[in-house]
């Protein structure tokens, strides 16, 4: 069987994050907007500037300052992340009867 490597929870694939991000700025934008003016003339326009303010926001925070903040105590802390124990192969301990 092969050994399967865990990765580091921020070592992941950016882009699929970052389409989950885009999502949710566009569905908070819309339902602010449709809430707030309803549908208006220039609905459209005001969308992209929700969503681009929001999307900016919501991206910055999670994928810079909270990383940059975990960074910046776990290095002056002077705490390291725990790390599993290597794992040892286990012995096939059988008795045998002779």
């Amino acid at each position: 069987m092969a050994k399967v490597v865990k990765r580091h929870p921020f070592q992941r694939d950016w882009r699929r994050d970052l389409l989950i991000a885009a999502l949710i700025s566009m569905l908070l934008a819309m339902a602010l907007l449709l809430y707030t003016f309803g549908l208006t003339s220039d609905f459209i326009f005001r969308l992209f500037n929700a969503f681009v303010g929001i999307f900016i926001l919501l991206a910055g925070t999670v994928f810079v300052i909270v990383p940059s903040v975990n960074w910046l105590f776990m290095r002056f802390s002077g705490k390291k992340p725990k790390k599993a124990a290597p794992a040892t192969p286990r012995k096939n301990a059988q008795k045998h009867s002779e």
